[in-house]
């Protein structure tokens, strides 16, 4: 029956109609050019013996992630040189897999298949699977994948055919052995073997497949096969592993006598790679190269089944979550094309978890089908190719005194009136059959049930007239299936948890599938639907993988014929996740041999709790495991634990040596973070405080050596994880002997030619350098031990021209009392005087004796000698005034310029202090008096150059009397007291009198009754 519609729409850019197709064309069928262009949507199948004409000029437009199938039946699309066949992308804006392939299967009519003149462009490329068409003239270009992938049982053939602007621009051609004559004839683009090696006829002794990836924990079948039956001893065959604790093996396989190969077990470790090696004296040698990957497992289903020849068998493909956006495209390997048609790939649609495909059995014989995709573990499954034969399943398990439905299959449809099959038990003390069961007409299965009686095995053998005899063993016993761990599982949206199931004893010869459901697949789904325990084994194969998808409960049903079932409940709970947040940016830098700067629960990294997409507090704490990819690049702590009721916790991450890594967290119940970027940089030297520029006169400069992290959040607050060492030299001296070297202090000490940094911190204590002997120059170099080396600056020292300046405190000249010294204090005061180097006020490494002068000794006195200390810049002048008047003050050293100042002396005033406004008659209060100097910097601090009496007297003594002269002491800031008397109610005043001051008279004190 043809299903294709036809749909005329009025183009945007022209007035031409288009036909739609969709579905299976199942009768002949001629597509024209005056129905052209056709639009091809969703899987195309061509079947039923059909044969497709495509006329000259048509064009072929597919949809997104359209494809079309040549199932059974044949095609003929011949264009012409002038009028071509175009089948193209149906976008606006064409680009490489808009569209999947154009495949021809097993069924294609290879003698009236023929594409000549014909351009294919932006899809997948063209697939031919066991197939042998005819392409002449045919342009492939700018599709996603190898312009043709061919299995190793087709033979097209051509010329003149182009291929451009492909992923491969090749015929792509799998590993393995051909086993029967081929022909590869299409000429114009190249045969490429992506990897591997392709065998012409079957070697004395193959291993399949030639490579395969597992997760670890997983164990896997591989296939010992010989070219010729083993001999009546059967064939020893040593078995060897190169890493055994990669992928370990048993030592020895035998294949029986008259048997052609047999399976060799394989257990996946830890994670690397190794090679299975199969050796024997005469046969020689073959190999399976094993990847052990920590990626999660693609699904074949089933593992083990039997397929008639010439007949479609349907299989599935399984991701361990839903395909992203675009779908996934899934290679399939098959070890043997001469007894099994199998797809080179599989695409599983967005946001689906599996795919439906067929295989075709052509001869008799098993062969390997390897499914494998970027990002995942390979999965596998052995197919066993019988023409017209009865398949009871290898191994059946029933319990004593129960019973158990067998499945019985036939690989071709019962004919009609049925099938009648003989059944028997070769022991029939343990296991008892029906004498017989049917299958329908047309069908190709049936069930009976077995009995088990007691304890053994039996030999279970179904035969019917015309079809080849099937066998199987029974096993009675008691058999339950278990799983690790044992009980109910919590878990959170978006996680995926893992079961070992296994058996509560090995399984029987055949082994033993295990079939895994979830009773709510949109709470959680699991993958695979069926698990193999091989026989003698306990444990499945693979792990069983959950995925939770949504919050909510579920079921996992573990179930087998004949075994006591296992039922594991699922909560899933909402969404919780890891993320390592940088504080700021996408990535951490760290210092070589430094930590990450980090306080409390926070610093440069951390790792967050994240609740529904949220950065969230936990009622439970999470211990959260940490790695660094690349142990040579960064470390970081084994875990860290976010508290209870915390959102977060610092990561302390410690530069190793200088590179880019990942840095991963995950946690149980926790979605893992995506790894985050990790680089390690050496840090970077900083001389802090070197002064730069010096003269021959400097003291000795201290600095200190400070590691920052260039890049990183907080450069300066990364710290060592060890004490280290900093080596210290002078370099490019220019003259030589500039600097002699390094001292521990400032003054005296030792030569030194080291610092230490402490662990936990990130700078030195300090080094001085000594007082330069030579004008020139130099550098610092500083070698941190194991980490980084830096020179600084360049430092230059300049000849010293020195001279002295005589500085007051502000202004341009000093004023001091007559009888008073200038106020002062420490080195400083109203009149320094200062050491000038090169014009700058400037600290030197020597002492200084400077000689001062008054000018005119009538007017003001100074010191002999003041000193300005080693280290220091200045040093006060205390100036007395003599007499009211003005002049100079000089200043000079030997070997510097000499400095000058104008100074004044005046009449101070007096003033008084403590007066009272009013006093009670009969009580007294002190007063006393101080000098002003109007025009000082501090006008009220100068104090007496030598002791002085002052004269006190009360306006009216009968109102209040005060005492009549008081000592005024040489340096103090004010007089002794004098004490006012109140005497009888009135007003009066006191006034205070000394020889060259300015007198002062107090403000009105009244004295009232008492």
């Amino acid at each position: 029956m043809l299903w294709w519609t036809a749909l005329f729409t009025l183009l945007a850019s022209s007035a031409q109609a288009q036909t739609v197709v969709s579905g299976s064309i199942t009768s002949h069928q001629t597509w024209t050019a005056a129905q052209s262009p056709y639009l091809l949507q969703g899987d195309v199948v061509l079947d039923n013996n059909a044969l497709l004409s495509i006329q000259p000029g048509v064009t072929v437009r597919m949809a997104q992630g359209a494809s079309f199938t040549l199932k059974q039946g044949a095609l003929q699309a011949v264009g012409t040189a002038a009028a071509p066949i175009v089948i193209t992308s149906d976008a606006a804006t064409p680009a490489p897999g808009d569209w999947r392939q154009w495949r021809f299967g097993p069924g294609t009519d290879d003698a009236r298949t023929l594409l000549e003149h014909v351009v294919i462009e932006y899809g997948a490329g063209v697939a031919i699977e066991s197939a042998s068409p005819v392409l002449r003239h045919t342009e492939l270009r700018h599709h996603s994948g190898p312009a043709v992938q061919m299995d190793l049982a087709s033979s097209p053939i051509g010329a003149g055919n182009r291929a451009h602007g492909n992923a491969l621009n090749a015929i792509a051609v799998p590993a393995g052995t051909i086993r029967g004559q081929v022909i590869w004839g299409l000429v114009g683009i190249p045969y490429l073997v992506r990897e591997g090696l392709v065998q012409v006829g079957q070697a004395p002794l193959s291993l399949e497949p030639a490579r395969l990836r597992l997760s670890p924990g997983v164990v896997a079948l591989l296939r010992a096969s010989l070219a010729q039956p083993a001999g009546g001893a059967g064939v020893v065959l040593d078995v060897a592993s190169s890493v055994p604790s990669v992928a370990s093996t048993a030592s020895r396989v035998t294949i029986g006598a008259g048997q052609s190969g047999g399976d060799i077990e394989v257990q996946a470790g830890a994670l690397g790679s190794t090679r299975i090696t199969l050796s024997h004296a005469q046969l020689g040698m073959a190999e399976t190269l094993v990847e052990v990957v920590q990626l999660p497992p693609l699904s074949l289903a089933p593992g083990r089944p039997t397929l008639g020849v010439g007949r479609p068998y349907p299989m599935s493909l399984s991701l361990p979550a839903p395909a992203p956006a675009g779908g996934a495209t899934v290679q399939l390997l098959n070890t043997d094309a001469s007894v099994l048609a199998a797809p080179s790939s599989v695409v599983v649609p967005a946001g689906q978890r599996s795919a439906r495909f067929e295989v075709t059995g052509l001869a008799d014989g098993q062969s390997r089908l390897s499914a494998r995709a970027q990002g995942f573990a390979d999965a596998m499954a052995t197919l066993t190719v019988r023409g017209k034969a009865l398949v009871l399943p290898t191994s059946i398990v029933v319990a004593p005194g129960g019973s158990t439905e067998v499945l019985l299959h036939a690989t071709e449809p019962a004919p009609a009136g049925g099938l009648q099959v003989s059944l028997s038990s070769s022991n029939t003390a343990a296991a008892q059959a029906p004498a017989s069961t049917s299958i329908a007409a047309g069908q190709s299965s049936g069930q009976f049930t077995l009995q088990g009686v007691a304890l053994g095995t039996a030999q279970l053998t179904a035969s019917a007239a015309g079809y080849q005899p099937a066998s199987g063993t029974v096993l009675v016993d008691a058999i339950a299936i278990q799983a690790e761990p044992s009980g109910d599982i919590t878990t959170n949206e978006g996680l995926e948890r893992t079961l070992r199931v296994l058996l509560s004893k090995a399984a029987p010869p055949g082994g033993i599938a295990i079939a895994a459901s979830s009773s709510a697949p949109a709470v959680a789904s699991v993958s695979p639907a069926e698990l193999l325990v091989p026989e003698g084994q306990v444990y499945a194969s693979q792990p069983l993988t959950i995925q939770a998808l949504s919050a909510g409960l579920t079921d996992i049903a573990l179930s087998a014929p004949g075994l006591v079932g296992k039922s594991v409940q699922v909560t899933v709970r909402e969404g919780a996740a890891l993320r390592l947040k940088p504080y700021s940016g996408s990535k951490v830098l760290v210092g070589k041999g430094m930590q990450l700067y980090h306080w409390g629960s926070d610093g440069e990294l951390r790792v967050q709790r994240i609740i529904n997409g949220s950065v969230s507090s936990g009622a439970d704490a999470v211990t959260v495991r940490l790695r660094c990819v690349n142990a040579q690049v960064c470390t970081v702590p084994e875990t860290v634990t976010i508290p209870a009721g915390h959102s977060q916790v610092a990561v302390p991450v410690t530069g190793v040596d200088v590179g880019s890594t990942h840095i991963e967290a995950t946690a149980e119940g926790y979605t893992a973070a995506e790894p985050l970027e990790a680089q390690t940089v050496l840090p970077q030297v900083v001389f802090h405080s070197l002064d730069g520029n010096r003269t021959t006169s400097s003291v000795r400069d201290d600095f200190s050596i400070f590691l920052r992290v260039p890049g990183a959040v907080w450069p300066d607050h990364a710290a060592l994880t060890e004490t280290v060492n900093i080596q210290l030299d002078l370099t490019e001296q220019t003259p030589a002997g500039v600097v002699n070297g390094f001292y521990s202090a400032a003054t005296g000490g030792n030569l030194i030619t080291q610092l230490t940094i402490a662990a936990g911190r990130n700078s030195s204590g300090s080094a001085y350098i000594a007082q330069p002997a030579l004008a020139g120059s130099y550098r610092v170099q500083a070698d941190v031990t194991g980490i980084t080396s830096e020179q600084s600056a360049v430092q230059t020292v300049t000849t010293a021209e020195q001279t002295l300046r005589l500085s007051p405190y502000s202004g341009s000249k000093v004023l001091v009392g007559k009888g008073m010294q200038l106020y002062h204090w420490g080195s400083d005061g109203e009149l320094r005087v200062q050491r000038i180097i090169n014009g700058s006020v400037s600290s030197g490494a020597d002492a200084v004796t400077v000689r001062l002068r008054c000018v005119n000794a009538q007017v003001c006195t100074v010191p002999e000698t003041v000193t300005i200390p080693a280290g220091h810049s200045q040093v006060a002048v205390p100036v007395t005034g003599v007499d009211v008047g003005s002049t100079h003050i000089e200043a000079t050293a030997v070997g510097f310029g000499p400095g000058v100042v104008t100074m004044e002396t005046i009449a101070p005033r007096l003033m008084i202090t403590n007066v009272p406004a009013t006093l009670a008659a009969g009580a007294s209060r002190y007063v006393y008096a101080r000098a002003q100097v109007p025009g000082a910097v501090w006008p009220d601090s100068q104090t007496p150059a030598a002791d002085l009496t002052l004269s006190w007297t009360s306006a009216v003594p009968s109102v209040g009397t005060v005492t009549a002269s008081v000592r005024w002491n040489a340096g103090a800031g004010q007089s002794q007291a004098a004490t006012f008397q109140g005497v009888a109610p009135g007003a009066t005043t006191v006034t205070v009198s000394a020889p060259g001051f300015v007198p002062a008279t107090s403000a009105a004190i009244q004295v009232t009754t008492p």
